[in-house]
């Protein structure tokens, strides 16, 4: 039986989701390298394989500005961050997209000269701080574009863990009430729930560039009318390829007792080849995000899983396609 690859990312950006001068803490990074330092031997002994995980640091100009030095973060857990990467782990960007204007700070994913201003930025500042080229990268605020991952393509990004399989479209202005933020997070319904090479402008680039989506389920609680009408997007959506609304598997949320675990065996049932990618925001919720790793643990024992980072998890699920046909597919974002 195949082994069933997790990519755990684990975000080290500020505790505020939306800092300013006066909110300046991101003590909770510390947290989250501490707790999956203790996990791992755990981890690789309940899974049988070594587990290996995904840092990925902010390291934008939003740091700069309300940090002082867009190397804060990285600086002070640098010595913790090239342990990980001694043992195997990915290092790797997480970039949001935020300006300041004269009522303080906001979201502008409206902007692309500002977004690939934003990721140039940030990838120079990742090469000058740890000394080698960033080789996997997550947009922040769910948001994603073709032309966002063309720009990471041209860095030589080879990794963008950003698309959410199953997400519906929603303004950016949503998750920063108050601040004016711009944009439209994309529809991202028809996005594959496993690693593709999407269709981007300049193939040179791009020939070994790889989209890994987070995963997400199909939902069951159809006792509520408002998933019928997000089931019917979902299908219209997809040229009626799916029928059901979908979640993101979140290890900070809240699940009900057993719903978790129904989750992950209701998507490993659903996909013939099933992989499963997650991401955090530093260790928010440790009880929750401990009871996500032992419902896995737990999967572990009739199904095989390890935790890889993105080019294991990416030739893992290439090599599970069936006839090994994984080529290149392109995934619909509006």
């Amino acid at each position: 039986m195949n082994s069933i690859p997790v990519h755990f990312a684990i975000d080290l950006e500020p505790d505020e989701r939306m800092p300013g001068e006066q909110t300046q803490t991101f003590d909770s990074a510390g947290v989250a390298l501490r707790e999956m330092a203790l996990r791992r031997a755990e981890l690789e002994d309940r899974t049988g394989a070594k587990a290996s995980f995904g840092w990925y640091v902010r390291m934008d100009r939003h740091i700069a500005g309300v940090y002082g030095d867009a190397f804060a973060i990285a600086k002070r857990y640098q010595a913790e961050l090239e342990a990980r990467r001694r043992e195997g782990d990915e290092i790797g960007l997480h970039i949001h997209s935020i300006e300041k204007t004269d009522r303080g700070w906001r979201a502008n994913y409206a902007d692309a000269a500002l977004i690939n201003e934003t990721i140039e930025e940030a990838v120079a500042n990742f090469s000058e701080n740890f000394g080698f080229r960033c080789q996997a990268a997550r947009m922040g605020d769910m948001w994603s574009a073709a032309y966002c991952m063309e720009k990471f393509a041209s860095l030589g990004v080879r990794y963008d863990l950003t698309l959410e399989s199953g997400l519906r479209p929603r303004r950016i202005s949503a998750l920063y009430p108050g601040t004016k933020s711009l944009g439209v997070r994309p529809s991202m319904v028809s996005v594959p729930l496993t690693p593709f090479q999407p269709e981007l402008a300049g193939s040179a680039v791009a020939e070994d560039f790889w989209a890994i989506p987070l995963t997400s389920y199909r939902r069951r609680d159809f006792a509520h009318p408002g998933m019928w009408i997000v089931s019917v997007y979902s299908a219209v959506s997809t040229g009626f390829k799916r029928g059901h609304a979908r979640d993101v598997f979140r290890p900070q949320a809240f699940y009900a007792p057993g719903m978790l675990r129904r989750a992950v065996e209701t998507y490993i049932e659903e996909c013939e080849t099933p992989c499963i990618c997650v991401a955090i925001r530093n260790f928010g919720v440790p009880n929750r995000i401990h009871h996500f790793l032992d419902v896995l643990c737990e999967v572990a024992k009739d199904r095989p899983i390890r935790f890889v980072g993105p080019e294991g998890y990416v030739c893992m699920a290439a090599e599970k396609e069936t006839g090994l046909e994984q080529a290149t597919r392109s995934a619909t974002v509006r």
